[in-house]
């Protein structure tokens, strides 16, 4: 990976835990001492964005997470299925020709 790519990717995944903790401190406190001003409160509106956030961002942590731990083991398998291939067979089915 260059400098540039990896200077990117940090940032994106500060950004990324910056927004979740944020959003997670917005609603602790709001959701307990908040004054709603009726159905067009601009707080809650905030409140149910940052859950929104909080939901979406939660379940694609965990889908990645499932995927970091699935893709290694997928991985090995696909090694020991080459190393199989590889020993496996006779000299008639890698259509060597065995002369005397």
């Amino acid at each position: 990976m260059t400098n540039r790519k990896r200077i990117g990717a940090l940032l994106l995944c500060v950004g990324l835990v910056l927004a979740l903790s944020v959003s997670a401190v917005f609603v602790a406190h709001e959701a307990g001492h908040h004054d709603c001003r009726g159905e067009d409160c601009p707080v809650c509106r905030m409140i149910a964005a940052s859950i929104r956030l909080l939901r979406g961002l939660g379940l694609a942590c965990t889908a990645l997470l499932a995927l970091c731990l699935l893709l290694p083991g997928q991985a090995a398998r696909r090694r020991q299925e080459r190393l199989h291939r590889v020993f496996s067979g006779t000299p008639v089915s890698w259509k060597i020709r065995l002369n005397d």
